[in-house]
């Protein structure tokens, strides 16, 4: 019995640990989102600053570092950390550039097997 237990405390242990590391994960890569994102697309999308966004998930990802992911401030950065990639990162992407295609199809220039002839 007393090895059941012994591997019971081990999982819990490294479940708590990615879970952490995961948290860690999580903050960094909103952090690192509202970081690279033009601060015109904040105000575009209607959404608060991207200094207010940068503050909220860069403290959110140092307080899940210095305090754990488990702590009470530790589940509220990682609940800020959610706040951003789930609401205002989707709404940033719809202001992305677009793309424009650099050739445009023009009837008698199109090649074999096109349909264009």
């Amino acid at each position: 019995m007393e090895t059941i237990a012994v591997y019971v405390v081990l999982a819990v242990q490294w479940i708590g640990t990615a879970m952490h590391v995961l948290a860690i994960v999580l903050g960094l890569w909103a952090f690192i989102d509202a970081f690279l994102r033009p601060a015109e697309h904040f105000v575009a999308a209607g959404k608060r600053t991207k200094g207010f966004w940068l503050a909220v998930t860069g403290g959110a990802a140092a307080v899940i570092v210095l305090m754990g992911a488990a702590s009470m401030f530790g589940l509220l950065a990682v609940v800020a950390g959610c706040v951003y990639l789930a609401d205002v990162r989707p709404a940033l992407k719809m202001f992305k550039p677009v793309t424009v295609r650099s050739r445009i199809r023009r009837p008698g220039r199109g090649g074999p097997g096109t349909g264009w002839h």
